[in-house]
């Protein structure tokens, strides 16, 4: 399954004009929506951890002199043993050296959500790492240096998680 590449049903999507669409992209799995384009790519690959294995999705949206990313991992259950703030660690640690970046600053929003801005090489960009239970989602614009920031903004703020159905919801137990 490593490096497959999935169209996820995002030619749905109606293009609205070059910065905003009709509507939100929603995930296959219909927990998350954010502001993709109909030209979005869809890749899975699944690692080895020593605590399991790791499922990552990625949607990749390329735009002229921008790129905007939402992507999540299943995380096995033990991974979280290590902790939160190690998660997020780690988590910033790989975006930096993956787009060759710099950290810029470093914020703590609450205790789900880490806010990282970063410099790479000709370009600006901006991450929020959000845990929910065992999914990590990273949402990442990384835009030239030229271009407004205003639009990042707007693709960040685009990002929402969904909550899962009450049917689809484990059964409390009795206690």
């Amino acid at each position: 399954m490593a490096n497959q590449r999935w169209n996820c049903g995002l030619s749905a999507l109606l293009w609205f004009t070059t910065v905003a669409w009709a509507e939100p992209y929603v995930s296959p799995d219909g927990r998350f929506s954010a502001e993709l384009s109909p030209a979005t790519t869809c890749t899975t690959s699944q690692s080895e951890s020593p605590v399991g294995a790791v499922l990552t999705t990625v949607f990749l949206d390329k735009q002229p002199g921008r790129f905007l990313t939402v992507s999540f991992t299943d995380l096995p259950k033990l991974a979280i043993l290590a902790g939160r703030d190690r998660i997020f660690e780690e988590a910033r640690d790989g975006m930096l050296q993956q787009c060759g970046g710099m950290q810029t600053a470093w914020q703590r929003q609450d205790s789900q959500t880490r806010r990282l801005l970063y410099t790479a090489p000709g370009h600006r960009g901006e991450t929020i790492f959000r845990l929910e239970k065992y999914r990590l989602y990273v949402v990442d614009v990384r835009s030239e240096v030229s271009l407004k920031h205003a639009l990042d903004s707007q693709f960040l703020q685009s990002f929402k998680i969904i909550s899962l159905p009450a049917a689809s919801a484990p059964v409390p137990k009795d206690p």
